[in-house]
């Protein structure tokens, strides 16, 4: 009879002013479809000066708004549909048309550009056929096969009555037990795994006074709301990403910049397997890597093979939807099946795997790259930032902590000291008859034998230990919660290395150190390099290449 039923029913309130209106049985009307738009072309059935005729008549050019005014739910894809599979059929019930009747629509082009659709009550269609029975198999046929999920409870006889679509969303009599007051509303049936969206309908009627009943009708909206969904989950990992950009252009440290992408790789692109890679010379360091990788291997390789070699040279994100094809590839585990690498600017490659064939779709590839971004632009911001900093704090020769540098690490280590009340010892050291060996061997020579000492130095302290370019060959060395013994000891192990060094590079290099600690409340920096300068003096004084202690029975 057909080849497509829409099934609606919507609830229109009793007084509507078209409610007592009684036209005819039929109603036609013709649409006309141009350049996309559909726009009413006649109306047939109705008298012209009805309220119904009128308001039909203005919302002619806007479907949506005609759906409204008639009962109809969604006609724009109903004269579509007859439009390109040239006839469809359907059934609505109408408070509009006839106080609450109901109808049968039967939609159909005419010609190449015009639809008619023909609207019938039921029981006027009923009456003008005279086989019944027949018209009731075809009509129950059309309600079994409907698209629309159908759910029908005869009181009268306690007999329930579902349709194809309704058992195989999973509907029971439970569905027809929920109260909507007449209104549409969103439902899901089903597990989590299986879940379907239905927008339904419930319509409670009687006749002869007694006989009741109820309907359900329930349009299958899944693929809407699942995209509604999506829509939802991809707004919120944009918003996510926005927050983690926010703090990744606050880290103060590329291993914060590491963290954090991870973090957001994790909780927000869900990615389980990941690999964080960076450029340190000729090779990429791992920098992050997950605990499940099976034999993690080196911790670093070529910055020119393999996978991750190809993205840093291309710059360019790589998708491999099957990375068994690819000779690039050297998977650590023969479950890994996908992968997606990331340049991560010219400072590293970022990288995820899946054990899913073809795992990453577009908006994964967008997202990624859009973390990528924000990590490589906070990577050269930490790092210029850190440049600025050397040029202005560090001795650009020796890279040692220039004048400039000098107030900046020692006001914190003095403030150290006096709140916890540890020790703080100060060096001053001076290369012997410097001015000797620029005459002899020139300047550039000088320079390297300041470069060199400032090297051997580094090789004795400790990391928390700052060397401090104070003149032209004199430093300063600050050793934060060292005593004034331990400072000797350690001044001790600098002469001494110094010798084997000029002896193994056949040089002739010495030097005079003066040594000093921080002597409490009412000290300061100032004086404790009045302190170490006066005690360099009498080591020179005493023949140089040695040390002196500044004790404090001397101030």
């Amino acid at each position: 009879m057909c080849d497509e039923l829409h099934f609606f029913a919507d609830g229109f309130d009793s007084e509507s002013p078209y409610s007592s209106v009684k036209e005819n049985r039929e109603l036609e009307l013709v649409f006309g479809l141009y350049d996309g738009r559909t726009i009413l072309e006649k109306i047939c059935g109705l008298d012209e000066s009805s309220p119904l005729f009128t308001e039909i008549l203005r919302a002619g050019e806007d479907i949506d708004r005609l759906s409204s005014v008639l009962g109809v739910e969604d006609l724009s894809s109903i004269i579509l549909s007859a439009h390109s599979r040239r006839e469809v059929n359907f059934a609505f019930r109408s408070e509009v048309l006839d106080e609450g009747r109901y109808y049968l629509g039967h939609a159909e082009r005419s010609d190449e550009s015009l639809v008619s659709v023909v609207f019938e009550e039921l029981e006027h269609y009923l009456a003008r056929n005279k086989n019944r029975e027949r018209l009731f198999a075809n009509l129950v046929r059309i309600l079994e096969n409907s698209p629309v999920a159908l759910c029908f409870y005869d009181s009268n006889f306690d007999s329930v009555f579902f349709n194809k679509r309704a058992k195989e969303a999973g509907f029971d009599i439970s569905a027809l037990s929920v109260s909507s007051e007449g209104k549409p509303f969103i439902e899901s049936v089903g597990s989590e795994e299986t879940k379907r969206y239905f927008r339904s309908l419930i319509v409670d009627f009687q006749w002869d006074g007694s006989h009741t009943g109820r309907a359900k009708y329930s349009v299958d909206i899944t693929d809407s709301e699942r995209a509604k969904l999506e829509l939802k989950k991809s707004r919120n990992k944009i918003k996510k990403l926005h927050e983690i950009a926010l703090k990744l252009s606050k880290a103060d440290s590329e291993e914060r910049v590491y963290d954090l992408i991870v973090e957001a790789s994790q909780k927000i692109l869900e990615f389980d397997v990941y690999s964080l890679d960076i450029v340190e010379g000729d090779f990429l360091v791992v920098k992050r890597v997950t605990n499940s990788v099976p034999d993690k291997g080196d911790d670093c390789y070529n910055k020119h093979e393999g996978i991750a070699g190809r993205t840093l040279r291309e710059g360019k994100t790589l998708v491999f939807p099957d990375i068994s094809i690819s000779i690039e590839a050297k998977p650590k585990s023969s479950d890994y099946r996908s992968a997606l690498s990331i340049p991560i600017g010219n400072f590293g490659v970022f990288q995820t795997i899946s054990t899913e064939l073809d795992a990453f779709d577009s908006e994964d590839v967008e997202l990624a790259e859009i973390l990528a971004a924000h990590g490589a632009e906070a990577i050269n911001g930490i790092r210029n930032r850190g440049e600025i900093t050397r040029l202005t704090y560090n001795d650009p020769l020796t890279g040692a902590l220039s004048r400039n540098g000098l107030e900046k690490f020692t006001s914190v280590e003095i403030e150290k000291s006096i709140r916890h009340s540890v020790p703080l010892s100060l060096m001053m050291l001076d290369i012997d008859d410097f001015k000797g060996i620029n005459d002899s061997f020139g300047h550039v020579y000088g320079d390297s034998v300041l470069s060199w000492l400032v090297e051997s130095v580094r090789m004795i302290i400790r990391s928390t230990d700052q060397v401090i370019r104070w003149g032209g060959d004199e430093f300063l060395i600050v050793l934060p919660e060292v005593t004034l013994e331990g400072a000797e000891s350690m001044a001790e192990r600098i002469l001494d290395h110094l010798k084997k060094r000029t002896i193994e590079e056949r040089a002739e290099i010495t030097v005079s150190i003066g040594i000093t600690s921080f002597l409490g409340d009412g000290d300061d920096i100032d004086r404790m390099i009045h302190r170490a300068d006066s005690a360099l003096y009498e080591a020179k004084s005493k023949g140089k290449n040695r040390l002196h202690v500044f004790r404090e029975s001397q101030s």
